[in-house]
């Protein structure tokens, strides 16, 4: 039987390049701007990790949902990763903070936290896997060793400024090919998307002067 050829995305045309990954903008800045807002919450008394770990998890849910209800993806834990996952079980996404070059074509950036092995052990199946698989029957939908091995998972890379007032979101939906010391080091594809601008800054809750350091004797 003749195989037909699937010709590539033009690269230059991103939401041609998520619909053909199943997913949209739509679907991707919502969450960002969600982890922003997330993020403001946060006062000077909370755990200096409190920001970046509302954004996360508000990223994780909106992506989620989106998908969830709108294409109706299902939500997966899959080696410690938390991802959301198209119904043939091919394509999976999840969250990841990049750093200054997340956005910019000419230069790959590298995610801002080192990563667990899962990372890395996603990166190798990413590696071995046809960019554009071909699409599953639905009755083929079986959660398996075989199936898992075969899936790819990509990441929203986002990574944030303060430009004046305003804050930039530069992101990308990408998949990573290789991981080594839990930084990503090579991408096996990368979608740069346009960057998100929001306003408002408001200042934090304040509930005095600042910190204050109370010496502590230690007997």
């Amino acid at each position: 039987m003749a195989v037909l050829a699937v010709a590539a995305p033009d690269p230059d045309d991103y939401r041609a390049q998520l619909a053909a990954l199943g997913t949209k903008l739509e679907y991707l800045h919502p969450a960002l701007r969600a982890g922003e807002i997330a993020r403001r919450t946060a006062t000077p008394n909370h755990p200096a990790n409190t920001p970046g770990t509302r954004a996360y998890q508000e990223h994780v849910r909106i992506i989620r949902e989106m998908h969830i209800q709108h294409e109706g993806w299902k939500r997966l834990l899959h080696d410690h990763l938390e991802l959301v996952c198209n119904s043939d079980k091919t394509i999976a996404i999840g969250v990841m903070i990049g750093d200054a070059a997340t956005g910019e074509r000419a230069n790959p950036p590298r995610n801002l936290h080192r990563r667990g092995a899962a990372t890395a052990r996603a990166a190798e199946v990413n590696a071995q896997l046809e960019l554009f698989p071909h699409p599953m029957r639905r009755d083929e939908i079986v959660l398996s060793a075989e199936e898992t091995d075969r899936l790819q998972i990509w990441f929203l890379v986002s990574y944030r400024i303060e430009v004046g007032e305003k804050v930039h979101i530069h992101n990308e939906l990408s998949l990573p090919g290789e991981v080594v010391n839990g930084y990503v080091t090579k991408w096996k594809r990368r979608i740069p998307l346009p960057v998100l601008e929001m306003d408002g800054i408001e200042p934090p809750y304040e509930d005095g002067p600042g910190e204050i350091d109370i010496p502590v004797d230690f007997r």
